[in-house]
């Protein structure tokens, strides 16, 4: 038997042992398989990393940074802020001017 031929009939039966519920030793006393080749076969093939599925991404550019606000008095000031400046903070300092 070659080695794929042997590493699919054991594939298939680590999955009948999965599915089956039963402890490594109960499935191997049932089937009638040595209990060290039942765990060297769920061992390997556990090793055995999975094919590394490509999935479809967009990659968007960096958003434009918003300007920064500036606020002019009728008396000449300004006061320059970061666009993420709080609404409510903008609200009370305009109150206080």
């Amino acid at each position: 038997m070659a080695n794929t031929e042997r590493e699919a009939l054991w594939q298939e039966r680590v999955e009948r042992w999965r599915a089956s519920g039963l402890s490594q030793r109960a499935f191997a006393l049932q089937e009638g398989y040595p209990i060290r080749q039942v765990g060297y076969w769920v061992r390997r093939l556990s090793a055995v990393p999975s094919m590394a599925a490509l999935v479809p991404v967009t990659v968007q550019g960096a958003a434009a940074a918003a300007p920064a606000m500036k606020l002019c008095g009728p008396q000449g000031w300004s006061v320059e802020l970061p666009p993420d400046t709080s609404a409510a903070w903008l609200a009370d300092l305009l109150q206080r001017l």
